[in-house]
């Protein structure tokens, strides 16, 4: 089993709940640094979104927050969640916890732990999240030459949007518990095939074909907080119409080819969803590109922050 497990993830994607439950059922120890980063900006008078823009240009408040992870690439049964420990400690499991932004927004907003953190709408707070991880990963590739943003920099990625943290941490288990190395060979990632976005037409690349879902990779782009099909309109088709919660991805570094509304509003239309958010339909600038919905979230399957 691996030694130390870090938990690195978007902001209410459900890092602590999950942690938890693999701190139980692994016995293993603890390291949080959120409420710490809380706690700062409290003491600052400032919002975490004001602290990380405060972070930019005062180096002290990077290294109050992780001058504590240099040390523990030696330490056993850990679990760490914190936004670099990924980097810090480059022996552990890294784990990646992504989340839809319009789930993650919900989430926080409803979060009573978060005083500091208020807003008017949740598509404000969907903004503000793209702003805050914006400027943490501008800071923490200038101090550390660290990125963030690239997915293949984690040995798992989990997409929480719509599971139970049981089953996120379940999906952790397996992996560690199947003696997969820290040493990143080929990224494992489970995202939703609801969060992924055609870049071309579902009457063309999928037709009436009814197969059955056969759990074959898609292969996907990241462009900001949105993820894109580069190959796999069909897989992911299928998924959605069999109702599959998640499916294989992997990644690959290129920008997205160009995508339009009417492309996104003909592949819901042809699968009977909604996407919950709508990304620019020139993804080169990750801002929220669509109006607040009236949007119900199934009770059962919400992953608590």
């Amino acid at each position: 089993m691996t030694k130390i497990i870090t938990i690195t993830g978007d902001l209410g994607s459900g890092k602590s709940t999950v942690s938890a439950i693999l701190c139980r059922e692994l016995n293993y120890g603890y390291v949080y640094t959120g409420e710490i980063q809380r706690r700062i900006a409290a003491r600052y008078h400032m919002t975490t979104t004001e602290l990380n823009r405060y972070a930019e240009t005062h180096p002290e408040i990077d290294e109050e927050i992780d001058g504590m992870f240099r040390s523990l690439s030696n330490a056993e049964n850990l679990i760490v969640d914190s936004r670099l420990a990924w980097f810090f400690i480059p022996n552990s499991f890294k784990v990646y916890l992504k989340t839809n932004l319009m789930v993650s927004a919900e989430r926080i907003t409803g979060d009573t732990r978060r005083q500091s953190e208020t807003y008017a709408s949740a598509t404000e707070a969907a903004r503000q999240i793209v702003i805050r991880k914006s400027s943490e990963n501008k800071r923490y590739a200038a101090l550390y030459g660290a990125d963030c943003s690239n997915p293949n920099h984690f040995n798992l990625i989990i997409d929480t949007s719509f599971i139970t943290p049981n089953k996120a941490a379940d999906i952790i288990l397996a992996a560690c518990a199947a003696g997969q190395p820290a040493t990143l060979r080929n990224t494992v990632s489970w995202i939703s095939p609801k969060n992924v976005y055609p870049t071309q037409s579902a009457a063309l690349k999928c037709g009436e074909e009814t197969a059955e879902y056969d759990n074959r990779p898609v292969t996907l782009t990241q462009v900001g907080s949105f993820d894109y099909i580069l190959d796999g309109h069909l897989q992911t088709s299928r998924a959605l119409r069999n109702n599959v919660e998640l499916i294989p991805a992997v990644y690959r570094d290129e920008p997205s080819p160009p995508v339009s509304q009417e492309l996104f509003t003909e592949w819901e239309d042809f699968h009977a969803f909604k996407f919950l958010i709508y990304p620019q339909t020139s993804p080169s600038e990750d801002v929220i590109g669509s109006e607040e919905r009236n949007i119900s979230f199934d009770k059962g399957n919400k992953i608590n922050p």
